[in-house]
């Protein structure tokens, strides 16, 4: 595969370089400048489907996992036999939530004996 490669590019070239030869210098300094802007161009696009690549690879893995992710986790969340576990207070935010009440119930208490004086200073 190789050599029919590098016999193509290599009779390309030949062929080039003869067509070269028949040409006026001004003709052939607009083709040497038309074949590299070809050249560059090519690069460049080369190098921007090289960046494009990974990019558009990790946008399908990101779009999949997104896509698959959600219905995998609600599938292992509604397991019935794991209901009560998942609906359960831990005893920390129970205890949290206790101490939150009774805090709640005596600010409701300093509130009450604060309007009371408040009350009894304006008699």
């Amino acid at each position: 595969m190789s050599t029919n490669v590098d016999r193509t590019v290599h009779a390309d070239l030949l062929h080039r370089q003869a067509a070269k030869a028949d040409l006026k210098p001004r003709q052939r300094m607009e083709c040497e400048l038309i074949e590299n802007l070809i050249r560059s161009y090519f690069g460049i696009v080369r190098k921007t489907v090289l960046d494009c690549v990974p990019k558009t690879i990790m946008n399908f893995l990101v779009n999949y996992v997104q896509d698959n992710l959600q219905s995998e986790l609600v599938s292992k969340l509604y397991k019935a036999e794991e209901f009560d576990e998942l609906l359960s207070e831990s005893e920390e935010l129970a205890q949290q939530r206790r101490e939150a009440a009774e805090m709640l119930e005596a600010l409701r208490r300093a509130a009450l004996v604060v309007s009371e004086v408040r009350d009894a200073q304006l008699w």
